[in-house]
């Protein structure tokens, strides 16, 4: 498991997502199925790629399918 922070999401280039979008995201994470992969340590926020990467894939194919 290798969890990363929002900075990295942002800066890392391996997501193609701008700071607002992830702050959306993360905030409606109760709603919209990302919970499970964010872990919340003292006021920072922690994503696990696997899942976040798991996550984006069903998203997609809810959308298309």
């Amino acid at each position: 498991m290798k969890y990363i922070t929002i900075p990295e999401i942002i800066e890392g280039g391996n997501y193609p997502f701008t700071k607002g979008q992830i702050r959306s995201l993360l905030m409606n994470r109760d709603k919209n199925g990302l919970s499970k992969a964010v872990r919340k340590i003292g006021k920072r926020l922690y994503v696990r790629t696997d899942l976040f990467d798991l996550w984006i894939e069903s998203y997609e194919e809810r959308e298309n399918g």
